[in-house]
């Protein structure tokens, strides 16, 4: 049981750094603002 768990959490540890490894390649980000619905590109900083 101990076995079974411990993959659990390792599969879910590993699905969850892929998916935020998705959008590092690009080198603006999409924003859109929450008050007016503008979108508008921001440079990345510190990469």
């Amino acid at each position: 049981m101990k076995k079974l768990v411990f993959w659990v959490l390792i599969s879910a540890f590993a699905v969850s750094l892929t998916a935020c490894a998705g959008g590092l390649t690009s080198e603006n980000i999409r924003v859109k603002c929450p008050s007016c619905g503008y979108e508008f590109d921001v440079d990345r900083h510190g990469h």
